[in-house]
């Protein structure tokens, strides 16, 4: 039975043929048998390997695995070998734990890895302590480990502090660890190993306690191939939700500054949501600045030709001619001045959308071509004997009537049906109630963040005031009042004084109840004082007014 306590002492004796070993000159217990090609150490035959070779194989080592795997390595095999030469010499010694003890440092001696001296070893097991402490003199992994390094930053003996963990962790039957303090490779004169019951080491030792759990290679190229595969697995699935969130997004609309949470924007939105999956035509008619092109854009973006081209076309920004050239294209020399042939927009917009702003301000002829290139699929460049693929989708916006135009023969009836299948009504501004303040404050937001205002906020007249507009620019005049009022106004709560005095002005049939002296002094430098016009402005009677002014004692 092995011991479960020794007496705190210093071991120096040693078991006889030990003692015999090391005050001999020459040892008469290795073997040579040069014919039977053998040598053994005490009848256990093993190999010569000089330090060279050694040091050949700890260069590969650290070449194939690198530093921290190699020495994991090193310390797990050496741990192992001691667990093994444990069991040996306890048996050797009849379970006596004491000598079993002294023999490991003294085994590496005889097979000439190093010089031992024992400095003190002393433990109590029901204590919970151990102490051991070896001096090792011309180790030859040290010596080896610096003709691959000549300089290192760590102790480099992990195979034989790996023996003398295992050799003692055997015997005494709890894990123990031994960590090399001092090393000859780092310039000591000599190695220098602490061992102790693994529990009482800390962070130190903590390379040696996942040297034991290991795993092997291919374990870990098994382990990291299944993490590859998992974090694969899991980019596709986030980049598939990504897909889907962000169409879900420009599905519902959300871009810019495109807020639909009013009653009469839910009503767009639900038209917007039925006609984005789908190919048809759509038609937004709606006043200028209220998001016609923002919202086309949403709904390309949101439909299956999203990896397409999206062509914007200002219908009245060219000439019929030019226009004519942007949308065809044309082939070299096609015409006076065509150096080079141009790829027009119905072909650059090839599987995907292209969008017409104000379709009314085309010419039939033009109107004509839209209709041609939405039939067959194909458009003529000019000057070209064959024709281009344009499989486009057509989206269009004016902000005329379409009947009033189609009764004027502005707008041609049979492209006005084409385009009226996915036919959008979007209602400008002033009708949108609470939306026009939660687009004031997104808009806030991102002026905030341009102008570095980060305390700008609105006042309860603020909100009342942008309320109260006629917005006649919609929401690209409300982008630039709040651009405005952050720009030039201060960082901190921005009053009625920060909005442009056509805000104030622009009131659309409610009248106030409670006229302040803000928007009486804004009204009346508007009119240059003129009482009438401001009265008219404020929608209120010339004596209201006059009355409001002398409760403020203005002039």
């Amino acid at each position: 039975m092995r011991p479960t306590k020794l007496s705190s002492q210093v071991f120096l004796d040693l078991p006889p043929v030990l003692s015999h070993f090391i005050e001999s000159a020459r040892s008469t217990w290795l073997e040579c048998s040069p014919p039977a090609g053998r040598i053994s150490l005490l009848n256990r035959p093993g190999v010569f390997t000089d330090i060279e070779s050694l040091a050949v194989e700890r260069r590969h080592l650290l070449e194939a695995f690198g530093m921290a795997r190699t020495r994991a390595y090193c310390f797990r095999m050496g741990f192992e070998v001691g667990r093994r030469e444990a069991l040996r010499h306890l048996a050797t010694y009849e379970e006596n734990a004491r000598l079993a003890l002294q023999a490991g440092p003294v085994f590496g001696q005889l097979q000439g890895r190093y010089v031992a001296e024992p400095v003190r070893f002393e433990f109590d097991l029901d204590e919970g302590v151990l102490y051991r402490e070896v001096l090792l003199h011309s180790s030859c992994e040290a010596l080896a480990h610096q003709m691959v390094q000549e300089e290192v930053s760590q102790p480099v003996c992990w195979t034989t502090t790996g023996y003398l963990s295992g050799h003692v962790s055997e015997i005494v039957g709890r894990p123990v660890l031994c960590v090399e303090q001092e090393c000859i490779a780092q310039g000591a004169t000599r190695c220098r190993m602490i061992a102790r019951l693994e529990s009482e080491w800390g962070e130190e030792a903590q390379w040696a306690r996942e040297a034991l759990r290991l795993e092997s290679v291919d374990s870990e190229i098994a382990r990291r191939e299944e993490l590859v595969d998992a974090a694969q697995r899991a980019a596709r699935r986030a980049q598939g939700a990504l897909a889907h969130l962000s169409r879900r997004l420009k599905t519902e609309l959300l871009l810019e500054g495109l807020i639909m949470e009013s009653d009469a924007m839910q009503r767009v939105a639900k038209r917007a949501r039925q006609v984005v999956n789908s190919d048809v035509s759509v038609l937004l008619v709606g006043e200028s600045g209220t998001g016609r092109a923002t919202l086309a854009k949403a709904i390309h973006h949101g439909g299956s030709r999203k990896s397409g081209q999206f062509e914007a076309i200002d219908c009245r920004g060219l000439s019929p001619t030019l226009l004519m050239q942007e949308l065809s294209g044309f082939a070299q020399g096609a015409f006076a001045g065509a150096s080079r042939s141009h790829t027009g927009a119905f072909q650059r917009a090839h599987r995907g959308t292209i969008f017409f702003d104000e379709i009314t301000a085309l010419t039939r002829e033009i109107q004509g071509l839209i209709l041609r290139v939405m039939e067959q699929g194909e458009v003529t460049p000019l000057g070209s004997p064959t024709p281009s693929k344009a499989d486009v989708r057509v989206m269009a916006a004016t902000q005329f009537d379409p009947l009033e135009k189609l009764a004027s023969g502005e707008l041609r009836e049979d492209l006005y049906y084409a385009l009226a299948i996915g036919r959008i009504d979007i209602p400008p501004l002033r009708e949108r109630g609470e939306d026009i303040l939660r687009l004031a404050q997104t808009l806030l937001g991102e002026a905030r963040d341009r102008y570095d205002k980060p305390n700008a906020r609105f006042s309860e007249d603020f909100k009342q005031a942008l309320m109260d507009c006629s917005w006649p620019g919609n929401v690209r005049q409300l982008r630039n009042v709040i651009e405005y009022a952050v720009v030039f106004g201060p960082d901190r709560e921005l009053g009625l004084s920060e909005l442009p005095e056509d805000v104030l002005t622009n009131r659309w049939g409610r009248p106030s109840q409670d006229l302040s002296e803000d928007l009486i002094r804004a009204v009346l430098r508007r009119t240059k004082g003129n009482r009438s016009e401001a009265a008219e402005l404020l929608n209120v009677g010339r004596t209201t007014l006059w009355r409001a002014m002398k409760r403020y004692e203005i002039e």
